[in-house]
């Protein structure tokens, strides 16, 4: 381990020898780093979080901290963050509320600066979060989403995979996987630049427009449109009828 004279590192802590600590940080005595990952000064991290090889935390960080809740009293939940994550400035990421659950954050995710990411929510692989937008708690964001610049995201909220949320935009109930979702949670269109950038194919496209103008231009009652939906045999409408 490579960590500059200012920094206070609990001899509690399991730390790689390959880690680097830069100046002022704080590492607290749960916490476990794994190879290569290095820590720009002024981060603290704490609390039960165990952090995989090779991420990248910039300056102000503060990850592990008790979730914001009144009346809890321990912080006994855990946090657990995978393999090639960017996490950059003054980022706070929460543990979970109870010792048998976690806070979850995948592999080769990008959480731009002064975004903050609640307890006990569960973000897979790559995923990037824009500067300034917040996830409540218990927040469940599926491979490959994007979120905007200052958006906010009601706890419990579904975002399903390659979906993309605008800037500023409200998210208070699931998105569907593929669509784009912009200002109070309106789902606008389907996000046809990320599934060209995926490589989903043309025809597999063409399939989730069908499925979007079903859902929400044909102004049919939600449970006829999923009707409707499960008549066409297809996996990528499948697997928008099951996350409606």
């Amino acid at each position: 381990m490579k960590a500059d004279s200012t920094a206070i590192i609990s001899p509690e802590a399991d730390i790689a020898d390959s880690v680097t600590i830069g100046a002022y940080c704080v590492i607290e005595r749960y916490v476990k780093i794994g190879e290569n990952t290095k820590i720009s000064p002024y981060v603290h991290i704490k609390g039960n979080t165990v952090m995989g090889k090779e991420n990248l935390i910039h300056s102000g960080c503060i990850i592990g901290g008790k979730p914001q809740m009144l009346g809890l009293k321990e912080e006994i939940g855990k946090l657990v963050i995978g393999n090639n994550n960017i996490i950059r400035e003054y980022v706070t990421i929460h543990t979970s509320t109870k010792e048998n659950t976690k806070t979850l954050i995948g592999n080769n995710n990008y959480l731009m600066a002064f975004s903050h990411i609640a307890h006990d929510c569960n973000l897979k692989n790559n995923v990037i979060i824009s500067n300034g937008s917040l996830l409540a708690g218990h927040v469940e964001i599926e491979d490959n989403v994007t979120i905007s610049g200052n958006s906010a995201i009601h706890q419990f909220v579904r975002i399903g995979r390659l979906a993309m949320v605008g800037g500023l935009t409200r998210v208070t109930r699931d998105i569907p996987p593929f669509m784009m979702c912009m200002g109070n949670s309106k789902i606008w269109s389907i996000n046809i630049v990320g599934l060209k950038r995926a490589g989903i194919p043309p025809e597999e496209i063409r399939q989730i427009k069908k499925a979007y103008r079903i859902l929400y231009r044909e102004k049919l009652p939600i449970k006829k449109s999923i009707e409707v939906l499960e008549k066409i045999n297809s996996l990528k409408i499948q697997e928008i009828v099951t996350s409606v």
